[in-house]
């Protein structure tokens, strides 16, 4: 049903997309004063807001190299 290729890039989509959400709120809260723990937000929140864009990063990559290796295909296939 799915193309594994495809399914990964999305699973890491969505969840760079979610940790950089949470990272978003606990610098969110360390910045407005309503955090608990703030070393600890601000810690946390880099992290995830790390992790996630590196995610994001490499799920574009994948898209954009799976685009790519698509049109070449279809110029090959047409040039034939």
């Amino acid at each position: 049903m799915f193309e594994p290729d495809k399914t990964k890039s999305l699973i890491w989509t969505i969840a760079g997309g979610y940790l950089l959400y949470l990272g978003d709120q606990l610098l969110t809260d360390w910045f407005h004063g309503r955090s608990d723990y703030p070393v600890a937000s601000v810690v946390i929140g880099l992290i995830f807001v790390a992790f996630g864009g590196v995610l994001l990063f490499f799920a574009w990559k994948k898209w954009h190299a799976d685009d790519e290796n698509n049109q070449q295909k279809e110029n090959k296939e047409q040039n034939v």
